[in-house]
């Protein structure tokens, strides 16, 4: 066992183990100062070391990438964060791991990853016009407090300029990364089919802002029932106590069924995920304490937790409690009653959002509507410097690997995701471009929902107005660092340490 790695590894369960290392064992802090054969820097040195240390003994796939940890020349090789990426599993020219990676900013890193970055506020749509360089943006939704909505945008907003330049296959990346934008707004004419510009115009300043994934919830009744809707875009930790609110608020409606719009979240903390389960379960099975998850690690984990006695199955419960984060909270009167899941999803429906819906498969009535999900089916682990090595060298305390450790299963043995995602029961496509706001009863997937949980719709043809989806080319936008991640808080006796998915 390589003991440099301290690496305390989390389970789901919250339990842990120790990979302890001696002083002997530590880094050399002169190495690349003495050492002639060395020709990186202390700090890519030691970057190289960390890199290497945790793929050789918390990756999932460690066996499979062997020979090429074996060339690993951590005192030789001038890129430890393409390494990362280029030995991260694959076979030939296709990755199956796609979300391993490692920064050398891992402060930057996770707090992006808990819901605060420098940004508008918006969630984008890129397409391309035909036969042409350039694009248009339509805001997906924007967060609440944020100058996108300050400024009076909403969803189906259309965007063409960056300042006086049209919007284009080289410049779009500006919207999501410039501090200043003045944007000319389109104008969407349904009889033609065309966009054309208007003559308003937005300026924004991006500001460093929390912003709040709980976008929508209410209660639709009709047929003699109620069947409630929650639009949530992030499996963060500032909104458990809301979400434990608007549970008790279905409870107390009598709701039977929820349309619950995932289409937009990319995954987020473990804790959040429980939180949700506990209250969406049957109670039966919440009281019971019956398994929600399980997970799979590579050999050596697997013997280690073993030896340890510890359960890689993780149960429901009400009650979470977390010092560090000042959370106590319990959710054994926000459990709802439910009976059916309609889960919204789409190819940014990701991680902890498809665990969470995969988790509650075995109990309940759950169906999809959508297109299909993202397929992240693993578990990671958010590995610093600092977590990795008992007497960490300064120059390597801000870097760190997002690191694939497990993959997850429900309590059947199963993880309906992988290989290619969950697969919708019914086809529905996210359409920005319709005069609908989330929560509207005509926005095309809420429709959808609705109409399988027995709405009347007097019309057929919603969403008409819209230029077909199918018909544009969507150019890829960046994601948040939140998409594809499952992030499990520590115990006290723990630091930072973050699996995640």
């Amino acid at each position: 066992m390589n003991k440099k790695l301290l690496g305390m590894l989390l389970l789901l369960t919250g339990s842990c183990i120790g990979i302890s290392c001696t002083d002997e064992e530590q880094p050399n802090p002169n190495k690349g100062e003495d050492n002639p054969q060395e020709t990186t820097s202390k700090e890519i040195y030691y970057a190289n070391m960390l890199g290497k240390d945790i793929m050789s003994e918390l990756y999932y796939w460690n066996e499979d990438i062997a020979a090429d940890l074996a060339q690993w020349n951590i005192e030789t090789n001038e890129d430890p964060i393409g390494t990362v990426d280029r030995i991260r599993y694959h076979k030939g020219d296709k990755y199956i791991d796609k979300w391993t990676m490692m920064t050398d900013d891992m402060n930057s890193f996770t707090s992006s990853v808990e819901g605060v970055s420098t940004t508008y506020g918006w969630n984008l749509a890129v397409y391309r016009f035909s036969n042409s360089d350039d694009c248009f943006a339509v805001i997906n939704y924007v967060s609440p407090d944020s100058p996108a909505e300050k400024a009076g945008l909403k969803r189906g907003d259309i965007l063409l300029t960056l300042g006086d330049e049209d919007i284009t296959v080289d410049n779009y990346l500006d919207l999501y990364y410039s501090t200043t934008l003045t944007s000319t707004l389109g104008a969407y004419d349904a009889a033609t089919n065309t966009i054309s510009f208007s003559e308003q115009q937005v300026t924004l300043h991006a500001i460093n802002m929390y912003e709040n994934p709980i976008l929508c919830d209410t209660v639709y009744e009709f047929n003699g029932k109620k069947v409630g809707y929650l639009a949530y875009t992030s499996f963060d930790l500032n909104s458990i106590p809301k979400l434990v609110e608007i549970g008790k608020k279905f409870k107390s409606e009598g709701i039977k069924e929820l349309v619950l719009d995932l289409r937009y979240n990319g995954g987020g903390y473990v804790i959040t995920e429980s939180v949700l389960a506990s209250m969406f379960a049957p109670k039966a099975n919440v009281d019971a304490g019956d398994i929600f998850e399980k997970e799979q690690y590579n050999a050596y984990l697997t013997e280690a937790y073993q030896q340890a006695g510890v359960s890689l199955e993780t149960p429901f419960t009400t009650e979470f409690n977390y010092d560090d984060i000042g959370l106590h909270i319990s959710t054994k009167d926000a459990n709802i009653g439910l009976e059916r899941i309609y889960g919204l999803i789409s190819p940014n429906t990701a991680s902890a959002s498809e665990a969470l819906l995969s988790g509650l498969m075995p109990y309940m009535d759950i169906r999809l509507i959508g297109q299909a999900s993202h397929g992240k089916y693993c578990t990671g682990l958010m590995m610093s410097g600092e977590d990795s090595y008992e007497n960490c060298p300064e120059e390597i305390k801000n870097w760190g690997v997002y690191v694939m450790v497990s993959i997850y299963q429900n309590a059947l043995g199963e993880t309906p995701c992988m290989p290619d995602g969950l697969q919708p029961d019914t086809e529905a496509i996210d359409d920005p471009m319709q005069p609908y706001q989330l929560g509207d009863v005509d926005e095309a997937m809420l429709r959808a929902a609705l109409t399988e949980a027995g709405r009347h719709y007097e019309t057929s043809d919603a969403g008409s107005r819209s230029l077909s989806p199918a018909s544009r080319s969507r150019l890829e936008v960046p994601q948040k660092p939140i998409f594809g991640k499952r992030i499990l808080l520590p115990p006290a006796s723990l630091k930072t340490l973050k699996p995640s998915r």
